[in-house]
């Protein structure tokens, strides 16, 4: 079986009649798209003056959703690897 990650589900699912290519070009799709969200979430809160003007909350907002990216992308690559990418 594999687990599938989304926004707050995992599910595990049986192989059998699966279409791998197609679930390994999904699994691709949201490394990528969690790669770049990750970076702009990095830079955002790297850079001082964002950090310095931008209200604590947004700050705090956008901590959490990097480490909840962080978190997807570490299932999503390990997703991949189970499936010998």
């Amino acid at each position: 079986s594999i687990r599938d990650v989304s926004e707050n589900l995992e599910a595990f699912v049986p192989l059998e009649g699966l279409d791998m290519s197609g679930i390994i070009t999904r699994l691709r799709s949201q490394k990528t798209k969690l790669e770049k969200e990750i970076a702009k979430l990095s830079g955002m809160l790297n850079n001082q003056n964002f950090v310095a003007n931008a209200p604590k909350e947004v700050i705090e907002t956008n901590k959490e959703a990097l480490e909840s990216a962080e978190a997807k992308f570490k299932k999503v690559c390990e997703e991949l690897k189970a499936l010998g990418e």
